[in-house]
């Protein structure tokens, strides 16, 4: 019965993020003029069906601490496929020349953000990575959804067996696990191995990023990443 309960909580913070995405056509002017010395640039990657704005209390908190944040405008509500959604992001921070940043990713964001560490970040523009409920090892529920899309996020999916190989580049990420996830239910699910792993109090894939003690964990490591990057 808690387990239910926690469903419920999390799809009413799955809604707010829903009616954000409604309201929030385009980001704010802050995000990309309100920026500090010593501040790096964030990449922000939202999970499948949502688009920027369903992060935007977070990109928020973090453009608000004065670093730059870009949206993946043409990845839309990330439905493409893991590849294809790193291929828009590479061709992102090449269009717009974009150096010393961090991508800051929520759920399939993260496989994205990996996948384009793996296997684009030769020049490192990229200096790591900041994930939040991402299933690195894959989601049991994603096997009961007969979507392309969400089948390419199960444990057995090619995607998740191929990005299992590259463990060096872990060293570059940290990810950020809710202590409870309804979404990916898989065990360890959000562990990845050889990367900083931090679990906070919130119970609900979805409600993880709207907690304020994932927005503190999130600005600790983009300090962590800016600071002490690692070099593959």
């Amino acid at each position: 019965m808690k387990n239910i309960k926690y469903w419920i909580i999390d799809n009413l913070y799955a809604l707010r993020g829903r009616v954000s995405m409604f309201i929030f056509r385009t980001p704010p002017k802050h995000y990309l003029e309100y920026t500090k010395k010593s501040k790096v640039s964030i990449i922000i990657i939202p999970g499948i069906t949502a688009g920027w704005a369903y992060l935007k209390k977070l990109g928020d908190r973090i453009s608000l601490a004065g670093h730059q944040v870009y949206i993946v405008p043409k990845l839309g509500l990330n439905l493409l496929d893991i590849p294809a959604s790193a291929k828009i992001v590479k061709e992102l921070i090449e269009e717009k020349n974009i150096k010393n940043s961090i991508i800051v990713a929520h759920s399939k964001g993260g496989l994205v953000g990996k996948y384009y560490l793996v296997h684009y970040n030769k020049n490192n523009r990229v200096l790591g990575m900041v994930s939040v409920a991402t299933p690195y090892r894959g989601s049991e529920l994603a096997k009961m959804l007969p979507v392309k899309s969400f089948k390419e996020l199960s444990p057995g999916s090619q995607v998740i067996k191929d990005l299992g190989k590259y463990s060096k580049v872990n060293r570059n990420i940290i990810s950020i696990s809710p202590v409870f996830d309804n979404y990916i239910l898989s065990k360890n699910g959000n562990y990845l191995d050889g990367a900083d792993n931090i679990t906070v109090n919130v119970k609900g894939h979805n409600k993880v990023v709207f907690s304020k003690e994932t927005e503190k964990e999130v600005l600790l490591a983009i300090e962590k990443i800016r600071t002490e990057p690692v070099v593959l």
